[in-house]
């Protein structure tokens, strides 16, 4: 019995090159699954392309399995504000939308949801909140449904972030006695970002520390950032479970990337070392 876990898919990237991750991975292994969960960016354009890839991902895993939580790149040529309609687009094919959603499991609690960010990494969230507007596409390909269809600004992003943060610190507050997993798209630790401080930092991950040091859940798994990094806080394991790219995974790498998220249920430690 096992959940996987994986981040930025970007199915239609990698079918586009004519490259099949899921190929990599055991199809016995893939069957088995007790749940796959898409922790973000399984593909651009979610009207088009997600049944394209549903349909791929059904050829591995019942997709009734299949629990998706959108990550930015799953609201582009689309509105950040029409979750419903990204229900049913689940609904219509098969998987189940994850977005603040609570999996339980025998003895685990997988909550989970995008997050975004509060872009107050580097302390001057205004600053913070210009650079992604100028910078990041998120800005420019998504759009606000209830405000006349206006491209989106960080700060409607900040306020979907202060949302889910909110949501989690309740559902973590809950009196659970099995292993909880937090899975969201963006980062929650400042030093999971990069080798290197960047201007646009603010819009990838936030500073949760605290949330996790007061919580300890058992695990934090992530994504956006392509970056395959890892700490502990506390007790608790933080890792991102990207794919990424196909040019930013060479074949050999491929089943070593998928499998990060693994979570065995048999087991006593969460994830694979």
């Amino acid at each position: 019995m096992s959940v996987l876990v994986l981040a930025d898919l970007h199915l239609d990237r990698w079918l586009s090159e004519g490259r099949d991750p899921f190929a990599a991975l055991d199809p016995d292994l893939l069957a088995s699954l007790d749940a796959l969960f898409l922790a973000g960016d399984v593909a651009n354009k979610p009207k088009v392309r997600w049944p394209k890839a549903f349909a791929h991902i059904g050829k591995y895993i019942d997709l009734r399995r299949v629990h998706v939580i959108p990550g930015n790149h799953d609201y582009y040529d689309f509105v950040l504000d029409d979750e419903l309609r990204l229900a049913k687009l689940c609904f219509e094919h098969g998987p189940h939308l994850a977005q603040r959603s609570v999996y339980l499991n025998g003895g685990l609690r997988i909550l989970s949801c995008t997050l975004w960010t509060d872009f107050r990494l580097h302390g001057d969230p205004a600053t913070a909140m210009q650079v992604a507007q100028a910078n990041m596409n998120d800005y420019r390909y998504i759009r606000l449904k209830n405000a006349g269809y206006r491209r989106i600004r960080p700060l409607d992003t900040a306020n979907i972030h202060s949302d889910h943060r909110m949501w989690l610190e309740e559902r973590l507050a809950e009196p659970f006695a099995g292993r909880t997993v937090v899975v969201t798209h963006h980062c929650p630790h400042p030093d999971l970002l990069g080798d290197i401080r960047r201007e646009v930092d603010p819009a990838y991950g936030s500073d949760l520390r605290f949330l996790i040091e007061t919580a300890q859940p058992e695990a934090w798994l992530f994504g956006h950032t392509h970056y395959h990094a890892e700490t502990t806080v506390g007790r608790t394991t933080l890792r991102n479970v990207s794919l990424g790219y196909p040019d930013q995974v060479q074949p050999a790498e491929e089943a070593k990337f998928l499998l990060r998220g693994l979570i065995d249920l048999s087991a006593q430690s969460e994830l694979p070392a």
